[in-house]
């Protein structure tokens, strides 16, 4: 005996659609169409979710965001970076810790700046909160207005607080940004 599937619907289908998809119609009970086809084998099956996926909007992963990173070093890191870890935004005058993976991305001062990585990697990362200096607040005005206006929440740690802490993070994306103590620490969500 074959097992199957099956399809109820309640408004009149695209017949066409269904019939290419392998549905077949077995009855029309009360105003609602039903179709069968057989189930397909586990590996088809497999195959034909994924594909369903890709070409949906449902290819997603944490948090329900489509991946769209390019860099696989990026989007390998940003993939460890679980709840509660930590990921460090380095601008170009940091110290790294040395026991911190560090994928290097600055070209030039500015280029990118903080804003720009953080920008590209949000979609891919599922954010709890993001930590940074006491400091920014006065050394740089500007980028902490710019830190206040977006909807994430902001923790603000004294400086050496966020080095001692830095030491924590399962990786470092170091940028070309030159603004001082433009440094983030995003927790995972």
């Amino acid at each position: 005996m074959h097992p199957w599937q099956y399809l109820r619907c309640t408004t009149e289908p695209d017949l066409e659609r269904l019939g290419s998809e392998g549905w077949e119609l077995v009855a029309i009970h009360h105003g609602e169409w039903i179709f069968r086809r057989p189930e397909p084998d586990p590996a088809v099956r497999f195959t034909l979710e994924q594909r369903k996926a890709v070409l949906s909007d449902s290819a997603t992963h944490r948090g329900g965001v489509t991946r769209h990173l390019l860099n696989p070093a990026v989007a390998s890191l940003i993939r460890r970076v679980n709840h509660t870890q930590m990921l460090l935004l380095a601008d170009h005058g940091l110290p790294i810790p040395a026991t911190l993976e560090v994928i290097d991305l600055s070209l030039t001062p500015d280029i990118p700046t903080i804003p720009q990585v953080l920008a590209a990697i949000l979609p891919d990362l599922p954010l709890d909160r993001i930590l940074l200096a006491n400091e920014q607040s006065e050394a740089s005005p500007e980028r902490r207005a710019w830190h206040a206006a977006q909807e994430h929440h902001i923790d603000a740690v004294p400086h050496l607080e966020f080095k001692r802490l830095a030491r924590h993070a399962v990786g470092c994306i170091r940028t070309g940004d030159s603004t001082p103590y433009s440094n983030l620490l995003l927790v995972g969500g």
